[in-house]
């Protein structure tokens, strides 16, 4: 698997942020072949074709769609390259986590690191546009860098940010909220994290200091889910992508995720999709039901 780093001191001084159009970023890895980054991307088609595999959402690549991409995601591409026009936004998550003194930032957003929900959103030709006007004021400020351009930067970066999750939450029925219910976020920070070891809600109470009560009514405010229900998705999505990605069989897979015996995995697995792990795999394998 190919695994790209991001280019930090690409302007001549070290900055965790890029962006530019395909014409300007023209070697981007748009190859159906399987590979991951270290920052995260999102990409603004205002003409596009074909689809993009991510993890385990199969995603329609066309006019005027944005697509969300967290570090380390699996992806492949399918598309005519000759045939699209877009602009990437790219960025680690110290270029405005350390800033800002908020290690959750990027948990706060509601695209990033989302298990559950289609991982890019349509809109309109005029807030296309309006987009691309600030990419431009950008590149600017790259091109033309000042002692204070780092900070121009930041500022219409977070305004991106802030209104792609305005949008994305509105269309998805989630709350926008990036200001409080801090619990929440850092339930969503821990389940990323610990995942693979942890799936009961009294680790995560314990974990955050909170009652399982509280915890609760938190993440369903936050994320329109309860706890169990949101550890059940990131346990699916990670069990899924072992089954896409890796050629583990399903019992190594279930020590992985601590399932005492592979058939309660199995059991696990088909309550939640209707069909068995081998089953999820060979329609892989077979180049269909991308879910």
């Amino acid at each position: 698997m190919k695994h790209f780093q991001f280019v930090k001191n690409k302007y001549g001084k070290e900055l965790l942020m890029d962006i530019g159009s395909y014409n300007d970023i023209s070697n981007y890895f748009f190859e159906p072949i399987l590979h991951t980054t270290d920052f995260y991307e999102i990409i603004f088609f205002s003409k596009g074709n074909g689809f993009l595999e991510l993890d385990n959402q199969k995603i329609n690549v066309e006019n005027n769609t944005v697509i969300f991409i967290s570090p380390f995601q699996n992806r492949k591409w399918h598309l005519d390259k000759s045939k699209i026009e877009c602009h990437f936004l790219f960025f680690k998550d110290d270029f405005l986590s350390n800033f800002f003194s908020d290690k959750l930032f990027s948990f706060k957003l509601q695209y990033f690191y989302n298990k559950t929900k289609p991982l890019f959103i349509k809109i309109s030709n005029t807030h296309l546009l309006k987009f691309q006007v600030m990419f431009q004021d950008i590149l600017l400020e790259l091109k033309d860098f000042k002692s204070d351009s780092e900070h121009i930067i930041r500022s219409l970066l977070y305004f991106t940010l802030i209104k792609l999750n305005r949008f994305y939450s509105e269309i998805h029925l989630l709350s926008s909220e990036t200001e409080n219910n801090t619990t929440s976020f850092m339930f969503k920070q821990l389940l990323q994290s610990e995942i693979r070891n942890n799936r009961t809600i009294d680790f995560y109470s314990q974990k955050l200091g909170v009652s399982r009560i509280t915890l609760n009514k938190c993440v369903k405010k936050q994320f329109g889910m309860t706890c169990s229900e949101m550890i059940d998705e990131f346990i699916m999505f990670e069990i899924k992508s072992m089954l896409a990605y890796s050629t583990l069989n399903i019992s190594e897979i279930a020590n992985l995720f601590n399932f005492s015996e592979s058939n309660h995995l199995t059991r696990f697995f088909k309550r939640h999709s209707n069909i068995t792990p081998k089953e999820y795999r060979n329609n892989y394998q077979n180049g269909s039901n991308i879910i």
